[in-house]
């Protein structure tokens, strides 16, 4: 068994002390990249969410799941920022919408993110549809990422993009709005009048990628 493999199996058995040892060693011998342990990780949060749904394990097992998640993502982000080595690809407000405080996809998909040379500006969650306008109008960033996980998160969704195109005018742009989360499917998308959407941070990096090359072929 590889060192992914054995981080893996730790995340998913939930041993706390050898998941961030093995994070530890893994990092230090420099051999993986900083993405593939997040992406070990992830598929790992997955097996622990099937367990949970199958009653295998109870909520604090889940939310053990999330902490170690959680300080994967610390250990992580001092060596990806230091191997991003890339041009900058483009900044990006990122943000949980009102009434939701899921954070665990976002927090993957803002690593990922900055790992692929973006800029991001996470404002937490249970974020207004006025804070977005906020940081829009201050940044005027390339894209905006909202994350929700609960069915009353895309009524927020909904709220906060027809805000941001509500001042348009002011703005002198509106950047692409591009939805995430486990429950989010073209239907969301097309109710809260969002550009694009995804379920996996990898393929959310590739949205954003190729909508932000789309905007700059058009400002030429």
């Amino acid at each position: 068994m590889n060192g992914l493999e054995s981080l893996s199996t730790a995340l998913i058995e939930l041993d706390e002390d050898l998941t961030l040892r093995l994070t530890g060693e893994i990092l230090a011998e420099g051999e993986v990249a900083p993405l593939a342990i997040l992406q070990a990780c992830q598929q790992a949060m997955r097996v622990v969410g099937e367990r949970y749904e199958r009653r295998e394990y109870y909520l604090a097992g889940l939310i053990l799941a999330g902490e170690l998640f959680k300080a994967i993502l610390d250990l992580v982000q001092p060596y990806q920022e230091d191997a991003q080595g890339v041009e900058h690809a483009g900044t990006i407000v990122l943000g949980t919408v009102a009434g939701d405080i899921h954070d665990i996809g976002k927090n993957m998909f803002g690593t990922a993110l900055r790992t692929f040379g973006f800029t991001v500006a996470d404002l937490g969650v249970d974020v207004s549809a006025e804070r977005f306008l906020e940081e829009v109008g201050r940044l005027h960033p390339d894209l905006v990422c909202m994350s929700g996980l609960i069915t009353t998160a895309y009524h927020s969704m909904k709220a906060t993009v027809e805000l941001l195109r509500a001042h348009a005018p002011a703005l002198r742009y509106v950047p692409p709005i591009v939805l995430g989360g486990a429950t989010i499917d073209e239907e969301v998308c097309r109710y809260t009048g969002a550009d694009s959407w995804s379920t996996d941070a990898m393929e959310g990096v590739r949205i954003c990628q190729r909508l932000v090359a789309a905007r700059g072929k058009r400002s030429l």
